[in-house]
């Protein structure tokens, strides 16, 4: 695809960046996160989704929409199971990214943000990764006072991801969001102008930018 890939661990940033981005003329902005989302809210795949997991994880008295509660409950807990509903949902979700992405027919900067590229061993489908980042003190810190997570839940999911460390060194850009809102600000604008201004002839492979 001609995009980037933005991701970034839990608590890192990764949502607020894209919104930032989504601000800029040109840019279009694709949550894989939310187009997995809707693709469960469809009703096409309610008997598979359910044997995967194990469990009637949808609301029939609301139209059968998904029960994400009780989805993150289970995949949290049991692993192999969010594996498996990864292996069969994800298909579906970069089919529509890439038609989404296909549609935009080079005439916007196509972003598409999601967590688990480097999980998902998904990296060489973009043009290149950004990830974003912070410490691991405002990491907690986070999740704890922004989500309200309990202890259980911040080390169910951060065991799951791939290290931080990794998905830095492996990114062509890397964005620090250990700073205030305006200082965050001026980082994205930042990153967007190098995307919609970069020189590919003069850009060395091995190249990488630090937004800190």
């Amino acid at each position: 695809m001609e995009a980037y890939g933005l991701t970034g661990n839990i608590g890192c940033g990764k949502s607020t960046v894209a919104k930032i981005l989504a601000k800029f003329k040109g840019v279009a902005v694709f949550d894989c996160d939310q187009i997995s989302k809707e693709l469960m809210s469809s009703g096409r795949y309610i008997k598979e989704i359910n044997t995967i997991l194990q469990d009637n994880v949808f609301d029939i008295t609301h139209g059968n929409r998904p029960d994400l509660p009780k989805i993150a409950k289970i995949i949290f807990s049991h692993p192999e199971r969010k594996m498996a509903l990864e292996k069969f949902i994800h298909p579906f979700v970069w089919q529509e990214v890439e038609q989404q992405v296909n549609a935009q027919d080079g005439k916007k900067l196509c972003v598409v943000e999601s967590a688990i590229i480097f999980e998902t061993r998904n990296q060489d489908r973009f043009t290149d990764i950004i990830t974003v980042t912070c410490n691991q003190v405002e990491q907690l810190r986070r999740l704890r006072e922004n989500r309200k997570m309990s202890e259980d839940q911040i080390k169910a999911r951060i065991v799951q991801q791939v290290p931080s460390s990794y998905k830095e060194k492996n990114a062509r850009y890397v964005i620090n969001t250990d700073c205030s809102p305006e200082q965050l600000e001026q980082r994205v604008e930042s990153l967007y102008r190098q995307l919609r201004f970069r020189n590919w002839r003069q850009l060395k492979n091995n190249s990488r930018l630090f937004l800190t």
